[in-house]
């Protein structure tokens, strides 16, 4: 049996769990102190769900600490931290409440046993847990952003638009499912920079900075418009040939500072220019560079149903 690693947060009261603790956490052995000395020792497979638990049933958690663990190790795992808790004499809140002998169930991995046994003693008098408000929130922005998703599949070329961020989420982001949402998000016709003959129809943005925009503009000359595409980029030392009429310097962003910006017509162009190997090293650069700076204040803007539509469209 491996020995337990333990990282710990402070959990200062008014900040969601997902801004206490940002890493996606899972699987392992976790210890809440609390302000007045006492430990609580647990065990789960989805920590975050379990921490937020927790977080509304006692107010008084200053901290929290977690190990990962492999699921068939758990019990053995939480067993051996309760019984060194116990010899360090430190004072455990931890209680079998269950009044039923009915032994270890995988629903305790889920569900705290503590939190069933409540559940079952609860009164009229008292207030259910309820429902996590992070759940309830990431609910509203899925139906919210569902409408956008829709009026973006009924453009001309969608198709080709898909293509393109299928292509960058996949070959420049890093492990783009465990970022997701977080670290990187995608929006369907944002409001941003929005004019009466300019208009966005995509964008992905890493931490604060745009790194993928796909839009259109109204051209007087022939009364239609016409889809645009622009991707930023770390400097290249030399930018090749074949591109050197797309690319120009943007000093637009306060956290990256200059970046090179790729700016071609249409919505299909990401595909090929990810093939250019230096095009694909200075995208890459500025994609890991902004996602090791941690979460991203556009989180609340992350459409769900089009991050699943490109990850459903990957041809992996």
């Amino acid at each position: 049996m491996t020995d337990l690693h333990f990282r710990e947060w402070k959990t200062p009261a008014g900040f969601a769990t997902s801004a206490v603790i940002p890493e996606k956490l899972s699987c392992g052995i976790y210890e809440l102190s609390f302000t007045n000395g006492e430990l609580y020792v647990g065990r789960t497979i989805n920590f975050p769900a379990r921490f937020s638990t927790h977080r509304r049933r006692w107010d008084d958690i200053e901290a929290v600490r977690f190990a990962e663990a492999i699921p068939e190790e758990l019990d053995d795992k939480e067993r051996a931290t309760i019984q060194s808790r116990v010899k360090q004499k430190k004072q455990l809140r931890n209680k079998t409440l269950l009044s039923q002998p009915v032994g270890p169930s995988p629903l305790d991995l889920i569900v705290d046993p503590q939190a069933q046994t409540e559940w079952l003693q609860h009164d009229a008098d008292s207030e259910p847990p309820g429902v996590d408000p992070e759940r309830v929130t990431l609910a509203q922005r899925r139906v919210k952003s569902r409408i956008k998703f829709d009026q973006l599949r009924d453009h001309a070329e969608f198709p080709a638009l898909m293509e393109s961020v299928s292509a960058y989420v996949s070959q420049v982001i890093v492990w783009p499912q465990e970022t997701e949402g977080r670290q990187w998000t995608l929006t369907a016709l944002p409001s941003t920079a929005r004019h009466k003959v300019n208009r966005r129809l995509a964008a992905l943005s890493i931490h604060n900075v745009e790194v993928l925009v796909f839009g259109e503009m109204f051209r007087e000359d022939t009364s239609a418009w016409e889809t645009y595409t622009f991707m930023n980029t770390a400097i290249m030392s030399e930018v090749p040939q074949e591109i050197q009429d797309l690319t120009e310097l943007t000093a637009g962003y306060r956290s990256t500072g200059t970046v090179h910006r790729v700016s071609t017509a249409g919505l299909h162009a990401i595909p090929p220019l990810l093939e250019i190997p230096e095009v694909l090293g200075a995208a890459r650069q500025l994609a890991m560079g902004q996602l090791r700076k941690g979460s991203s204040v556009l989180a609340r803007h992350h459409n769900d149903s089009f991050a699943d539509e490109v990850f459903a469209a990957m041809d992996l």
